[in-house]
Formats: C-alpha cells, sequence, structure tokens
C-alpha cells in the first residue's frame, strides 16, 4: 500500500508529540527544565524544611542559657539583699540595746589636781567607771566648806556639746580659786561635788567628796568653774 502524503504528515507529527513527552518526563526526574524543555542539573535543589529544623535546636539552647543566667542573677541578688537586711537589723538593736545616763557618784571617780598653770588654778577629772555610757551636763555645782551656794559657772566657757563619757573615759573642769582683786578670801578645807541634772534644774545622785591636793585651799569671791570640757587643756583656758 502506498503512504499517501497525508499518511506522512500524520505519522511524522506523532512521532514529534513522543519525543517531546518523553523530554518532559525526563527533565522531571533529573533536574530543572528552562522555558525551551532542556534539562540544567547544574542548579541547587531549593532549601527544604530539612535545613531549618536542624537549625532549630541551637536556637532554642541560647535561648534555654540565657534564661538560666537570668534566674541566678535573679536568685543572687535576693541572697544580697536579704544578707544586708539582716544586717541593717542587726546594727538598729546594738544601736536601741545601747544605754545612755546621766553621769552620777555612783558611776565615775572624781578627783581634783593642783594646776601648773595658769596659777590659782585646780583641774577636776571625773572618770567613768561604770558599763555604761554617761553625759556630763552643763558644768559640776561645787561647794567649798560649808558654803551657802555653788560655786558660780564661767559661761564663756559653755562647750558646743554636752561632754560624753564611754566607758573609761574622763572629762574636765577648771577652778579658779582666787585672784589679786578678790575678796572675801578663806581656806577651803573640803570640797563637795555634785552633777548637774539634765533638765538644768538642780543635781542628779549622790555628791562626790573628792580629796583637794593640799591640806587647804585658798579661795575668795572670784571663785569660779568651768563647764564640763573632754581635755584637761580646755578645761583650763579660763
Amino acid at each position: 500500500m502506498t503512504a499517501t502524503p497525508r499518511s506522512r504528515r500524520l505519522r511524522t507529527l506523532a512521532a514529534a508529540l513522543v519525543t517531546t513527552a518523553a523530554l518532559s518526563l525526563t527533565a522531571c526526574q533529573t533536574g530543572t527544565a528552562d522555558a525551551t524543555g532542556v534539562v540544567d542539573s547544574t542548579q541547587p535543589p531549593a532549601p527544604g524544611t530539612e535545613s531549618a529544623e536542624k537549625q532549630s535546636p541551637a536556637t532554642g539552647t541560647d535561648s534555654d542559657t540565657s534564661g538560666a543566667s537570668s534566674d541566678s542573677g535573679d536568685s543572687g541578688s535576693s541572697v544580697n539583699s536579704g544578707s544586708s537586711g539582716k544586717e541593717a537589723t542587726q546594727v538598729a538593736d546594738r544601736k536601741a540595746a545601747k544605754k545612755t545616763t546621766s553621769c552620777t557618784a555612783k558611776g565615775t571617780k572624781v578627783t581634783v589636781t593642783d594646776a601648773p598653770r595658769p596659777i590659782n588654778h585646780l583641774l577636776i577629772k571625773t572618770t567613768n567607771t561604770s558599763d555604761t555610757t554617761c553625759h556630763l551636763y552643763y558644768a559640776p555645782y561645787l561647794r567649798f566648806d560649808q558654803a551657802q551656794s555653788a560655786v558660780p559657772f564661767i559661761e564663756e566657757s559653755k562647750p558646743q556639746a554636752v561632754v560624753t563619757l564611754e566607758p573609761g573615759e574622763s572629762g574636765y573642769a577648771g577652778v579658779l580659786t582666787s585672784t589679786p582683786d578678790g575678796s572675801h578670801p578663806y581656806d577651803a578645807t573640803s570640797l563637795t561635788l555634785y552633777y548637774a541634772a539634765r533638765s538644768g534644774q538642780g543635781s542628779t545622785g549622790a555628791p562626790s567628796h573628792p580629796a583637794l591636793p593640799f591640806d587647804s585651799v585658798r579661795i575668795d569671791s572670784s571663785n569660779a568653774v568651768t563647764y564640763w570640757q573632754t581635755s584637761a587643756a580646755d578645761a583650763l583656758m579660763w
């Protein structure tokens, strides 16, 4: 049977369609085809889900580590804060437990010495012999022999603050006994000392009877005593 031109065209077209289908199937299996249907196997594959999943655990580990560090810091701060609060409470308790009182004859030792300078002066020294801090208010009330009134205070000697004696510490007062211009002189043989009350009204506690440095001391109308001072030098400035 002789093929006609029409039959040959149909067979040619069918063969072309089979070839195109075969090329398309090959492209799908081996790589990426371009617009012409030719496969380029050099193109890398698109990123897959597996790569992203492999990276996730590292990020999660960093996050957990950061969280652990933060928690540790907060815990340390809490411990430090608690320690500071406890120490502050202990300091406050110690301050509250520390008692103070007015100095009295019962908790002090009083001595009287002759001051080489200036002349006609005595130095009174009182030492806190108790285990409690005490305050020396104003000036000592002094009476020589059986005087009717206490020795006047030297107002210019008033300190800026009350003298406070810790256990074992001492306070001082200077006594001017006489001057060339004084009147009504007499020789005193005894001395009585009273501690001033905090209110400034009268004395507190029992009196002290310190011994004089000599058998007698010349006293006249110029007799005066300083306020309590923290040092002997300050007490003998007047």
